[in-house]
């Protein structure tokens, strides 16, 4: 009986390790999204969302600061952290995309935009956002 109950508890612990722990049924697995909410300058609006980018696909992006900054695609100002989840930035350019960076790694919105627009970055529960940009 001793070893049935080890093979038991042996063969739980490799399907956790190969599929990882099961969801209780009913339950909604863990959804690490981060939210933008985008508003034009001529009133039009824009929701996307995006999941963590793995650090292979993190291309060389330009953060956004206090004063304007200049790239390629646009020029952000504004960037700011409401000290919880959300980041907020203006931008103006043609062509561009922005993301989050959360405690718990970068989000790369694929919306991409032309023209102001005001940004509302908001990163998932349970996360702070540190800051964002643009690429």
């Amino acid at each position: 009986m001793t070893f049935l109950r080890n093979a038991a508890v042996a063969a739980a612990a490799a399907i956790t390790a190969v599929a990882g722990p099961a969801v209780p049924a009913g339950a909604d697995p863990a959804h690490h999204t981060a939210e933008a909410h985008a508003v034009s300058v001529d009133g039009q609006s824009k929701n996307s969302t995006a999941e963590v980018a793995p650090a292979a696909q993190k291309p060389q992006i330009q953060p956004a600061s206090s004063s304007a900054d200049r790239d390629a695609a646009a020029k952000c100002w504004s960037g700011r952290t409401d000290g919880g989840r959300k980041f907020f930035k203006t931008c103006n350019g043609t062509s561009y995309r922005v993301y989050v960076d959360c405690t718990d790694g970068r989000y790369l919105f694929p919306e991409t935009f032309s023209g102001q627009w005001e940004f509302r970055l908001t990163c998932p529960e349970g996360t702070h956002a540190d800051w964002g940009g643009n690429w």
